[in-house]
């Protein structure tokens, strides 16, 4: 659905009045407005008409020339009149002045502006070459004005205030934003709405936010989607891409599937997925604090349905260097070590991490980060054949969602890396995010005094453990283990490679760096708190050195 807005357009030349309005109808419609305009040639004839407008049943923009032709020759500023005119009688509606313009009264638009008009331009300034006044800019210029003051309103927002992650949500996109790119959400669908209601529910990579939204339509029934905000459209459609291939070898049922990008708004773009009422994530509902056997039950689900078909199906044994796909990516590598640079000061106080020294630690994450190396192992001594699977790529708890009831059902979202992958990519992902941000998740998080604590329990999650302790004895902190000790215990029936003994003992080394590998990348996010921070990065370095000796044959 497109928004109509109402346009008044005064000019003596015909030609003006088809080329002006023309390009601002196509900028305009770029953004999900179109204009009915009433195109005047008469300075009375205008005059008549913003004398009988209202505000709300007037024009929201005005465009009008400065100069019109005397009968008796010549020409005189009636414009000047008509702006002043439109401003008293529509004072939160959009004027915009073009006009070639009299080289003998070089101060009409200057008069022009001080009578009310939001925008004085020459003619040949209103070309696609000027950056502030082509009619791109122009008609952004006319949006964001009509939306900001409230002139004109698309879908109304509303959220709960007393949530800071939703209401910064709107302080970085903005109302206006997220309702336009909501109607065209909706519009791809053929459904309207007036209003929508906006809960957030996870940052996203490249500065993306994931929220959901609830819409009355206007036929009686309500529209439920979780709609994806980024800058990054190229991103958007890679994703949307990958959703689609991802019911190929998983069950549809477990894929949230995007439609395709809507936008721009504000330099925003947007897709949109159908989901159910009330959907929460992972993150979200274990924070709840639901019954420990629902949690196992649901990370159950998630593995032995969706997940763990998809592993055994997609399996592959191949030659290469099983490292390759263990390493940190470039773009990580520097904000690795930039963490081990701020955090170290830290592990070695008494009422920080009480390590000590960190020579080795930060020694050995260093040789990881920067050349892929395990401290004591050499290139020779690696195995030269690798096992990979599809998975998700980015399995952490905000991008699992859950349904509401007594067995939640779990559905993925966020496909940007879906693909081949590590065999341990994703159970790798996941722990480190429940032992990082989850567990413990309260105001113990920002003390140091359940370090060893934290760091005993990302030991043992490595070793496979279910003998999983934890600070508190919260109901949210206690599904969370119930979670960790369903994966933990049931890794080797859902991984391939690790079924046998045999299996196990040689590939038990890469999931130890894997392990690592997602660690590390909590290390550097600083919306974790600084002692989770520090965990990470000391539990990262624990990781590594269990695989080296792993793949040493040393054990532990």
């Amino acid at each position: 659905m497109v928004h109509r807005i109402r346009g008044l357009i005064v000019d003596d030349v015909p030609e003006n009045l088809k080329s002006v309005s023309t390009r601002l109808n196509q900028y305009l419609r770029e953004q999900g407005w179109a204009v009915d305009w009433t195109m005047l040639d008469d300075p009375d004839a205008a005059h008549a008409a913003i004398s009988g407008a209202t505000a709300g049943g007037g024009f929201h923009l005005l465009v009008i020339d400065l100069l019109f032709e005397r009968t008796t020759g010549g020409d005189e500023a009636r414009g000047l009149e008509l702006v002043a005119l439109a401003r008293a009688a529509l004072p939160h509606s959009y004027v915009f002045v073009i006009s070639e313009g009299d080289r003998h009264r070089h101060s009409l638009f200057a008069r022009a502006m001080e009578l009310g008009a939001n925008t004085a331009v020459r003619r040949w300034e209103f070309s696609v070459e000027s950056p502030l006044t082509s009619p791109a800019a122009i008609a952004t210029d006319i949006r964001t004005y009509l939306l900001y003051n409230g002139t004109v309103e698309e879908i109304g927002v509303v959220v709960d205030e007393s949530d800071p992650a939703v209401v910064t949500l709107l302080h970085e996109v903005g109302n206006p934003t997220i309702a336009q790119l909501h109607r065209q959400v909706l519009e791809a669908d053929n459904e309207t709405a007036d209003v929508v209601r906006v809960r957030h529910l996870a940052p996203g990579v490249s500065g993306a936010r994931i929220c959901a939204t609830e819409a009355p339509l206007r036929h009686g029934t309500t529209a439920h989607h979780v709609l994806k905000l980024s800058r990054d459209l190229d991103g958007l459609r890679e994703e949307t891409a990958r959703a689609a291939r991802a019911p190929k070898v998983m069950s549809s049922r477990f894929v949230v599937q995007p439609h395709r990008a809507v936008g721009p708004v504000n330099g925003w773009w947007a897709t949109g997925s159908v989901c159910e009422r009330g959907v929460t994530t992972a993150r979200q509902w274990l924070g709840t604090g639901p019954a420990p056997e629902r949690a196992e039950d649901a990370f159950a689900t998630l593995f032995t349905e969706a997940l763990s078909p998809m592993y055994w199906a997609t399996a592959r044994d191949e030659s290469g260097d099983p490292m390759d796909a263990l390493r940190l990516p470039l773009r990580r590598r520097q904000l690795v070590l930039r963490a081990v640079d701020e955090l170290c000061p830290v592990l070695t106080r008494p009422d920080g991490g009480g390590l000590g020294d960190t020579t080795r630690l930060r020694a050995d994450l260093t040789a990881y980060a920067v050349e892929g190396r395990l401290a004591g192992v050499y290139v020779p001594r690696w195995p030269d054949k690798r096992w990979s699977t599809h998975a998700h790529g980015d399995l952490h708890c905000g991008n699992i969602l859950l349904l509401p009831g007594r067995h939640p059902a779990p559905m993925l979202i966020d496909f940007s890396d879906f693909g081949p992958a590590h065999w341990a990519t994703d159970a790798a992902r996941l722990v480190a995010d429940l032992v990082v941000r989850v567990v413990d998740e309260g105001p113990e998080s920002l003390f140091f005094t359940g370090f060893a604590t934290w760091r005993a329990l990302a030991a043992a999650v490595g070793d496979l453990s279910t003998d999983l302790v934890a600070v508190t004895d919260s109901p949210a902190t206690n599904a969370t283990l119930a979670a960790l000790r369903w994966i933990t215990g049931h890794l080797r029936e859902i991984c391939p490679p690790l079924t046998s003994e045999v299996d196990f003992a040689a590939h038990r080394w890469q999931w130890h760096i894997a392990f690592c590998l997602y660690l590390l990348r909590s290390t550097y996010h600083y919306e974790v708190p600084g002692p989770k921070r520090a965990l990470a990065l000391v539990a990262a370095h624990d990781q590594l050195r269990a695989g080296a000796e792993a793949l040493t044959g040393h054990g532990r």
